[in-house]
């Protein structure tokens, strides 16, 4: 069995392999615009790399919110989504291509997942293509303390109507750019510019100050399931959700040592001899000493008597009474023997010969 562990590891790199070429981050397929997975000039893999580079540990959320159990210190931003598309519903970008975000003509409501999610505590970060607007940027709020000139390729503006219980942060003219909405523990910003986070204009002005700022004191995670890299959560998501991780990690381990164990031979082989001989004489014993312990001696020569008669009559095929008879032709002096002991030799004595008789005559 010298070849099995090789035969198990192979069989676990295919399964890994499998596993890994069903995850979108591996797919050579089309990313939409706005995903940290696209390292194009309109994706947002540079604003990730960067939060990586300083410790913010950032990741992806590729399951629906409302199946996720987020952690109330993550900032989630949905950056360039198509503006009221419902996250269950969104193409997958393997079998339609990717999304296009049109312009919003006006903000959806927030899902109940969404709402819940702020409520308790989260951030989240909405950037939509929002109308084309016409003014200069100007800052009309003092948060986002270090971020103060911004370049936008286009000047985009939101809908006034979703913002009627939000802060205006950055206007053109009249059409807001940035928004800060308070609800419940959290709060959530609009971004009618989601350009400004794309690889080939974070470097501008102060759009990577707007991105830090954005995610600062919380850990950033990219929801690329509104991009439509949604997956449903499997079996090992749920252990590990459940904190079974590391027991299903040591197990794993543990199996493999105790397999590789059992294949690899220490020590000169064992001696293949097994004892043939069946349990007759330990039920011998055995039913001896039971019967020392009920019967008296001569009980138990009489019991034995008893079925030597009894063999004699059906081998005979005659009453038992002339299988007595028949013992005591065999055995004369039974009769007149001192102790049990003599007996038993005497029976044992004609049971044998009536057996040798009995063998020659078949």
């Amino acid at each position: 069995m010298r070849w099995a562990p090789l035969a198990a590891f192979a069989l676990f790199a295919l399964v890994a392999a499998a596993w890994l070429s069903r995850d979108p981050a591996f797919r050579p397929k089309a990313v939409p615009a706005g995903s940290s997975l696209n390292e194009g000039p309109e994706g947002t893999a540079l604003a990730r790399a960067y939060l990586e580079k300083i410790g913010a540990n950032p990741g992806a959320l590729t399951i629906p919110l409302d199946q996720a159990d987020l952690s109330s210190s993550v900032v989630l931003l949905r950056l360039d989504v198509a503006a009221g598309r419902d996250e269950h519903s969104a193409p997958g970008p393997d079998v339609h291509g990717p999304p296009e975000a049109k312009p919003a003509k006006s903000l959806a409501p927030l899902s109940p997942a969404e709402d819940a999610f702020v409520r308790s505590g989260g951030r989240l970060i909405v950037a939509v293509r929002g109308l084309e607007a016409k003014g200069a940027l100007r800052k009309v709020a003092p948060l986002l303390q270090r971020v103060t000139s911004l370049e936008p390729v286009t000047p985009r503006g939101l809908g006034q109507a979703a913002l009627v219980d939000a802060q205006p942060v950055f206007e053109h003219g009249e059409a807001v750019s940035i928004a800060l909405r308070k609800l419940g523990l959290g709060e959530v910003w609009w971004l009618a510019e989601p350009e400004m986070l794309f690889n080939a204009h974070l470097g501008k002005a102060d759009h990577l100050a707007l991105l830090l700022a954005l995610c600062a004191g919380r850990r950033p995670l990219f929801d690329e399931a509104a991009h439509g890299f949604s997956r449903d959560p499997g079996v090992l998501d749920l252990l590990r959700r459940w904190g079974f991780g590391p027991a299903l990690l040591f197990g794993a381990l543990a199996a493999l040592a105790v397999f590789w164990r059992r294949s690899v031979i220490a020590g000169p082989p064992a001696d293949p001899f097994r004892d043939p001989r069946s349990e007759s004489v330990e039920l011998v014993d055995s039913m001896a000493s039971l019967y020392a312990r009920a019967l008296s001696p001569a009980q138990a020569v009489e019991l034995y008597r008893t079925s030597v008669v009894r063999e004699i009559a059906l081998t005979l095929a005659v009453p038992e009474k002339r299988g007595a008879a028949v013992l005591a032709s065999l055995a004369p002096d039974l009769l007149g023997a001192r102790n049990p002991r003599e007996q038993l030799s005497l029976i044992v004595s004609a049971c044998e010969r009536f057996r040798d008789e009995h063998r020659r005559r078949g």
